[in-house]
């Protein structure tokens, strides 16, 4: 008489705040683990479709299950060792471990997932995974959304580059005109009759998230970045708000542009104004640049500009080391004089107008706003786009510009935002208290 094994099945439901209380502790002081062979399930928040094909057609083909996926542990699997040609050479790691984890959806119930940890570890003590809990999360996440799709073929992008016949500029109006609409981006285009030139654009725009954003914020930071694309007259401008909740910087408006005069600018504040996405701005901080402070002055009248404490710093040196020289003289007794004249020069109480003074001095700002007294928060971001979004890599084209941000960044920020709101990772000063 044959024997049939049932998976027990723990009726509660948990979400991404609770799914701890499905843990159990185990044999290993401090580390808590699932039953064996016991099934859990978690809310699925997802909207997206796991496959191609429908649950009516997944009926008719006796389909039951939308989405399946194992993980094993990295212990699993086993490493030939090369001991005998490399003297030193650290143990592997790998040890047959059968550890297993199962990850189920079916069509019957697609509001939730069910997990089982079908085989436990062996042979080793589990430690942590090299990848954080927050990249492991997004790699999972990533792996049910592209899971059941007819094509598995990654599309190079080059293939992409010879396709568009190297004119970047149509793949780019694409995205503008039909794929960010159609996401119900808020789209912004200048109007460039005041320049003769043929070759000039700007294009801004964003997304539904960010325009949710800017409405509630009232201090902003303004800046631009350069080195985006293949081409170096083509910049990035960036408006970006500190978040409360998260602790950071989170970026609310792009502006893409060839052309460096200030028309751009004034023209997109000026469509933020108009759309009621920016209206009466309190302060916006920004560094040293004249056309950004033309162009706020153009657009708001009452709007107070912060001059970032950082760069009148490096300003203020730069213009010291450039203009005080002694020729001849040892780097030491250079620096003695300018020390003598830094001292000088502090007790000069008119060494700039009126006007400049108001737009970097603390004493002129309130204390709200302490938080934008440098634009750290927007240079933060600009180094984390280069760095982390795009590896390091020298981009060459707008339209992989405008999929990281939509695709990676939008993605990212979200879920930061949703973790610290779930109380899953480190909140800020402001959502503790």
């Amino acid at each position: 008489m044959s024997t049939v094994n049932i998976t027990p099945m723990n009726e509660n439901i948990y979400t991404l705040a609770t799914i701890s209380e499905a843990l159990e502790c185990s044999s290993i002081p401090g580390v808590m683990t699932l039953r064996l062979n016991n099934t859990i399930r978690t809310i699925c928040n997802s909207n997206k479709r796991r496959t191609d094909i429908t649950a009516e057609e997944a009926k008719n083909s006796g389909i039951k299950m939308c989405f399946s996926q194992k993980y094993s542990c990295h212990c699993s699997g086993t490493y030939e060792s090369k001991t005998e040609m490399r003297v030193v050479q650290k143990r592997a790691k790998k040890n047959k471990c059968p550890a297993l984890l199962c990850v189920r959806e079916f069509f019957k119930t697609p509001e939730w997932y069910e997990i089982t940890l079908t085989k436990d570890h062996a042979d080793h003590t589990p430690e942590q995974s090299s990848k954080s809990a927050s990249q492991i999360r997004i790699d999972m996440l990533r792996t049910i959304d592209r899971y059941g799709r007819s094509s598995d073929c990654k599309v190079n992008y080059y293939n992409i580059w010879n396709l568009m016949n190297k004119n970047q500029m149509i793949s780019f109006m694409i995205w503008i005109n039909e794929k960010l609409a159609a996401m119900n981006f808020s789209i912004f285009k200048t109007n460039t009759s005041y320049s003769p030139s043929l070759n000039l654009f700007t294009c801004g725009f964003m997304s539904p998230i960010q325009q949710n954003k800017m409405k509630n914020a009232v201090s902003f930071c303004l800046d631009a970045t350069y080195g985006i694309s293949g081409k170096i007259d083509e910049i990035l401008y960036t408006l970006l708000i500190h978040n409360e909740e998260i602790g950071r910087g989170w970026p609310v408006a792009y502006m893409i542009t060839n052309d460096r005069d200030v028309g751009p600018i004034v023209q997109w504040l000026q469509f933020l104004t108009s759309s009621l996405l920016l209206v009466n701005p309190k302060q916006i901080t920004i560094d040293c640049c004249l056309a950004k402070v033309h162009a706020i002055q153009t657009t708001f009248f009452t709007t107070q500009i912060q001059f970032c404490i950082f760069h009148i710093t490096q300003a203020w040196n730069r213009k010291l080391s450039d203009s005080v020289k002694i020729s001849g003289s040892l780097l030491s007794e250079a620096r003695l004089l300018h020390d003598k004249m830094m001292k000088s020069l502090q007790e000069i109480k008119n060494w700039c107008t009126e006007n400049k003074f108001k737009l970097w001095s603390r004493a002129y700002f309130e204390c709200q706003f302490s938080h934008m007294f440098t634009n750290n928060y927007i240079e933060s971001w600009h180094n984390q786009l280069k760095t982390v979004f795009m590896k390091r890599f020298r981009n060459k084209r707008l339209d992989k510009l405008i999929f990281i941000f939509v695709h990676n960044v939008e993605y990212y920020l979200s879920q930061k935002y949703d973790r610290v709101m779930s109380n899953n990772e480190a909140m800020s000063a402001f959502t503790r208290e």
